[in-house]
């Protein structure tokens, strides 16, 4: 017995490419709320619980979308078949079309339905609130400790992570100041003790082979603000915000605090999390993040997320350095 084939069916070329442009209108309707980030339209997965957008919708006319934690790419008729809405390219065409109204030969316009909504998911408990060890803290106290201990009596290892960096022992003095501040210690089966980056939360170690990998270890904890944060006051006018902890330092060591409206921080390389944005708000702030491609897109998604916080955003467009 011969399979059933599907029946050949063809649409009108301008009316597929009229319901491909409207993918945006499409996905809205199934429950997708999207907001625009850069030439994107971002929002939730549909299909997978998302807790921070994954989603996007690109292309010149935003025709193609697509989810990476899910492995999908598409338009609007992958996008149908994909939500379990269609199983055809036929049945896709037909779905589209009624869901925005736009009439077919065999499908008056009359006929047209809603998606049905995605389905809403009980809310998530709130994460716990993060916390560190009193045997971490001790840890990041103890890496302070031996940094400047190690800076008053004239250890080496100062003079050695000194040129590492290109950075003078002043500038190393004022950067071990604060809550965010230097210090030496080593994570276990990396190596000797070398410079750890002290957040309040958190000890970043920085490798001192600039070859090896990985450059970068938490002793311990996270990145719960940027480095140096506390340095910003009511009176900061100007924030360069910068990718690495070095680069923040670089601009120490070139004066831009001198006179006291601005403050140099560092994000932890490229990542930047959407709560921090509250930190600078009225602020002007001028992104200093490298000017490869990974730097140019994280500082497009920076400017997008300080969008509405900060009084004024900039692009730095100086020298890369190493972080």
């Amino acid at each position: 017995m011969k399979a059933k084939q599907e029946t050949p069916c063809r649409f009108d070329d301008s009316t597929l490419a009229e319901l491909r442009a409207r993918l945006p209108d499409y996905l809205e309707a199934a429950g997708v709320e999207l907001r625009k980030n850069g030439t994107r339209l971002v929002g939730r997965c549909p299909v997978h619980e998302d807790r921070s957008p994954s989603f996007a919708v690109f292309g010149t006319h935003h025709e193609t979308c697509g989810c990476h934690p899910c492995g999908f790419t598409g338009d609007v008729f992958a996008v149908s078949k994909w939500l379990g809405r269609s199983s055809t390219f036929p049945e896709a065409v037909q779905d589209v079309a009624a869901v925005l109204g736009v009439s077919l030969p065999d499908q008056p316009a009359s006929t047209a339905t809603r998606p049905t909504p995605a389905p809403q998911r009980a809310p998530r408990p709130a994460p716990e609130p993060f916390k560190l060890s009193e045997a971490d803290r001790k840890k990041i106290h103890l890496a302070r400790l031996e940094f400047s201990n190690a800076f008053h009596s004239g250890d080496p290892i100062i003079s050695e992570i000194s040129d590492s960096l290109g950075i003078d022992r002043e500038t190393l003095r004022l950067a071990a100041w604060g809550s965010s501040g230097l210090g030496i210690a080593s994570p276990a089966g990396y190596g000797k003790p070398w410079l750890c980056y002290a957040y309040s939360q958190g000890l970043k170690w920085r490798n001192p082979d600039p070859e090896a990998k990985p450059r970068f270890v938490w002793v311990v904890g996270k990145a719960l603000a940027p480095w140096r944060i506390e340095w910003l006051k009511p009176e900061t006018r100007t924030v360069y915000l910068t990718e690495g902890e070095s680069d923040c330092m670089a601009m120490i060591a070139a004066g831009i605090e001198t006179d006291g409206t601005a403050v140099a921080v560092a994000s932890p390389g490229t990542s930047f999390s959407r709560e921090w944005a509250n930190l600078f708000t009225g602020k002007r702030v001028v992104i200093c993040f490298d000017m490869d491609e990974p730097g140019r897109a994280a500082t497009a998604t920076v400017a997008a997320t300080l969008k509405g916080h900060a009084a004024e955003i900039l692009t730095w467009k100086g020298a890369k350095r190493n972080a």
